[in-house]
């Protein structure tokens, strides 16, 4: 049985043999900003071949039933998954110019000694990117997902913004993410914070920063700024015991946020920062 597991081990199926079966336009009409993307999150169990519609079903049908048994068999997938496809993520980001997309990304380009770094604020914390890793400057360590993450942002190359705030469900291909982002944020935040709106403005810093209420009739409001060109508002409405109307949550995205990071990325830092708010009224 360990030889049959190490051979399908030795075949499995990565990132980068998905890839070539993409047109390589990153279009993104899969709802990811690269084919590199898209490739990365089928890959490890994340998102769903039929997505693409420029996949050819000939050459997919193979390419389905491996990657179906491969899934089923724990290879590529959690953790053992997340640490190939930083693997490939860590040769991708090789053949890019540093230099050139440093503006693009709101990255300060360093070549000190012949080494490109790009460095740039995540939550806040500065971090540096080579050609070999992502580190925090600071002593705590980066964990695979972030660094996924963070190289996802790198690769994408930052596009323009909208400056115009929407919901995810104005964002193409987002209903299976709008029920994550529900159940692993927006009712957590609500339900922490019901009645006690006052703790809010303690418990978002330093990651987010309140906002002046507007037209949105919120009890509380707060931009979070998770990279240069990546933020997203959060809005609190408290619970109104005698209406019987629970308390709730809304966020918010720039219309063209899906240039600047995938729909699985974008969850993943709404998911960071609900975390670091709830730890931070939990007193941990």
């Amino acid at each position: 049985m360990l030889d049959t597991h190490r051979d399908k081990l030795d075949r499995r199926l990565t990132p980068i043999h998905l890839y070539k079966l993409t047109p390589k336009t990153n279009c993104g009409t899969c709802g990811y900003p690269t084919c590199l993307a898209f490739a990365t999150q089928v890959i490890v169990g994340q998102s769903d071949l039929d997505l693409c519609p420029f996949l050819d079903p000939d050459l997919l049908k193979p390419f389905r039933a491996q990657l179906a048994e491969q899934h089923q068999a724990g290879i590529g997938v959690r953790r053992e998954g997340f640490e190939k496809a930083l693997q490939f993520l860590r040769e991708e980001i090789k053949k890019w110019d540093f230099n050139r997309i440093a503006g693009s990304l709101g990255a300060l380009f360093s070549n000190a000694s012949g080494r490109p770094t790009l460095e740039f604020p995540y939550l806040g914390e500065p971090v540096l990117v080579s050609q070999e890793d992502v580190v925090r400057l600071s002593a705590d360590e980066l964990n695979p997902y972030e660094k996924i993450f963070i190289l996802n942002y790198v690769i994408a190359g930052a596009g323009g913004l909208a400056n115009r705030w929407v919901g995810m469900e104005s964002l193409p291909n987002s209903v299976s993410k709008i029920k994550s982002l529900k159940a692993h944020c927006q009712d957590r935040l609500a339900e922490t914070f019901a009645g006690r709106m006052e703790r809010l403005a303690g418990a978002i810093q330093p990651w987010g920063r309140p906002l002046t209420l507007g037209e949105e009739n919120a009890d509380f409001a707060a931009e979070f700024q998770v990279l240069p060109k990546l933020s997203f508002r959060i809005f609190w409405w408290d619970e109104d015991a005698g209406e019987g109307f629970p308390a709730q949550v809304k966020f918010l995205f720039d219309a063209n946020v899906l240039s600047i990071l995938d729909l699985e990325s974008l969850l993943f830092a709404c998911e960071q920062v609900t975390d670091r708010v709830l730890d931070a009224v939990s007193g941990h």
